[in-house]
C-alpha cells in the first residue's frame, strides 16, 4: 500500500525571513518545521498552515521550532489555541525548541513522536514500502 505524504513550503515576505514546512503523512498526523525568524508575518503564515492541517483532519501535530530564529510572543498564543482545539478532538500538539514550557506543549509518547518523525523524514517515493 502506498501512502501519500503532503509536503508544503512557503516563504514569507520577499527575503525568506521564515520558512515553514509541513508534512501530513496521514489524515490524523502532521509535522511542522519553522526555520528562521517567526515575526508577525511568520505567525500569520503559521496560523494559516495550522488551520489547513486542522481542516485536513489532523489531530496529532508536532511543531519543531529548534531552527526558528526570533520567535514572536504571538507564536505561543497561536500554538496554544491550536493545542486546545486538538485536545477537544482527543489529540495533542507538541512543540520542540523555543518556548517548550508554554501552554502550547502537550504530552505525546515517544513512540508517537518517533512514528511522526520517521514519516516526515522518509522520502515521499518510499512511504508505505
Amino acid at each position: 500500500m502506498h501512502e501519500v505524504v503532503q509536503q508544503e513550503q512557503h516563504l514569507v515576505g520577499g527575503r525568506s525571513e521564515v520558512r515553514i514546512m509541513s508534512v501530513q503523512p496521514d489524515r490524523e498526523h502532521a509535522f511542522v518545521e519553522v526555520v528562521g525568524a517567526c515575526d508577525c508575518k511568520g505567525v500569520a503564515e503559521l496560523r494559516q498552515r495550522m488551520d489547513g492541517l486542522m481542516i485536513g483532519g489532523a489531530r496529532f501535530v508536532l511543531v519543531d521550532l529548534t531552527r526558528a530564529g526570533e520567535v514572536a510572543p504571538a507564536t505561543s498564543a497561536a500554538l496554544a489555541a491550536v493545542g486546545r482545539q486538538l485536545t477537544r478532538r482527543n489529540g495533542w500538539l507538541r512543540t520542540i525548541g523555543h518556548d517548550s514550557s508554554s501552554a502550547a506543549r502537550y504530552e505525546a509518547s515517544l513512540l508517537e513522536l518517533f512514528r511522526m518523525y520517521r514519516a516526515a523524514v522518509r522520502h515521499p517515493d518510499r512511504v508505505g514500502r
